[in-house]
């Protein structure tokens, strides 16, 4: 492991110094309390080895400071003193000590105590994988909720809005044919217009009037691009709740084929307004690939999660690329964006349930982590490049039976 050092003994600090790396320690070494305190800010450090007494920082308050500090991980902390006292021992061991070695330190001794210090490290680094994998399981069963609610709205918002849809539709169909009949009829009264008015002035006048007030000419001209408009609308509108159909089929228990040209296409669909609103181009790249035997609503999911983000990352007239390929007998998707992209200390946090850098209220930090133990449980791999003010590039592996890891062999 790698240990920092805190010793204004030179002596003391270089037979330290040989005892840890002769026991296969990383060591990296400072001459008083300020300069580890640097150190410690700068880099991880699993253990600390302080002396007690040292000028500007002590030891003990070098441990208070650890203690304050921010990080992810656990660190061992052991004084070096010639203090035995108990008052002592309570004070370093109120401070945060873990423990204590007496000055001058047998060697024996300190290889005990820090084998207890790298066994107490191992335990929290152990638990810390587990609650992380409790974390995420626990958002995957949060997301399986959501994903059979969302199945069940969609077949309901199906249901509930073709009806009116097609009955709209229908009127609308039976109204731009009766009303071109009617502006047939209307049109062939106008060319009786002056015969009318030798015989019925008043009723001419009064037509005419009408005919301004209507302004038939604008009614004429506009009536049947009003009438496309409108079914176009319709027809939008059928394509999202379609879209939104087939993009949901969440409660499919069985695997099913998934073509992913359309799969992406769709998913595109269902971004269609944000994509518009910031002018986004969109370019794609589907090369021949097979399809893919999957649960599709779960890998619509994951399309889904990951071009929302590349979305939300790109400034108004920004671009992605999508891309399918074969590689190595699996199945490659990319989704690259020219947005803000993702600061290097958060990479490794990326797929972390309950990570995000979104204010509060605009994000749980679930879509990636979600995405992340979906492709795993198909048996791929997801994979994530970025830099700063250049983009985001995610990359998806996947085998073409995308088996969950505990049935393949």
């Amino acid at each position: 492991m790698k240990v920092l050092i805190a010793e204004d003994d030179a002596v003391s600090r270089r037979l330290l110094r040989s005892y840890l790396e002769k026991w296969g320690h990383e060591v990296v070494e400072t001459a008083d309390g300020a300069e580890a305190w640097r150190r410690f800010e700068a880099d991880d450090f699993p253990i600390v080895i302080s002396d007690w007494i040292m000028p500007e920082v002590d030891g003990v308050e070098l441990v208070r400071r650890i203690r304050a500090a921010a990080k992810p991980n656990y660190v061992y902390t052991i004084l070096l003193t010639a203090k035995s006292q108990k008052e002592h021992v309570v004070a370093g061991m109120d401070a945060g000590a873990d423990d204590f070695v007496t000055k001058p330190f047998d060697r024996d001794e300190l290889r005990v105590r820090l084998r207890e210090g790298e066994r107490i490290i191992r335990l929290e680094r152990s638990l810390a994988e587990q609650n992380r994998a409790l974390r995420e399981t626990q958002a995957a069963l949060v997301q399986s909720e959501k994903l059979a609610s969302l199945g069940q709205l969609a077949a309901g918002m199906a249901h509930e809005i073709n009806n009116p849809v097609a009955a709209v539709t229908n009127n609308l169909a039976v109204l731009r044919r009766d009303v071109a009949a009617a502006l047939r009829l209307l049109d062939r009264y106008r060319r009786a217009r002056e015969a009318l008015a030798a015989v019925e002035p008043a009723l001419a006048d009064e037509l005419a009037a009408l005919e301004a007030e209507a302004d038939l000419d604008y009614l004429q001209k506009n009536l049947e691009p009003l009438f496309d408009k409108s079914l176009g609308g319709l027809g939008r509108v059928r394509d999202i709740v379609r879209n939104l159909r087939d993009f949901a089929k969440l409660d499919e228990a069985e695997r099913n084929e998934l073509d992913l040209a359309v799969a992406l296409d769709t998913t595109l669909e269902m971004l269609h307004h944000d994509i518009t609103a910031k002018e986004l181009s969109v370019v794609r790249d589907y090369r021949p690939v097979p399809p893919l035997v999957c649960h599709p609503g779960k890998i619509n999911q994951v399309l889904l999660n990951l071009l929302t983000n590349s979305v939300a990352a790109c400034a108004p007239g920004g671009r992605i690329d999508l891309a399918t390929r074969r590689q190595d007998d699996a199945t490659v998707i990319e989704i690259r964006d020219n947005g803000s992209g993702i600061a290097p200390e958060h990479m490794k946090r990326l797929f972390e349930p309950f990570f995000t850098t979104k204010p509060v209220g605009q994000g749980m930090g679930l879509g990636l982590a979600i995405s992340y133990g979906i492709v795993r449980d198909h048996g791929g791999t997801i994979e994530a490049e970025s830099q700063p003010g250049h983009g985001s590039t995610f990359r998806i592996r996947l085998p073409d039976r995308a088996e969950p890891a505990e049935r393949r062999s």
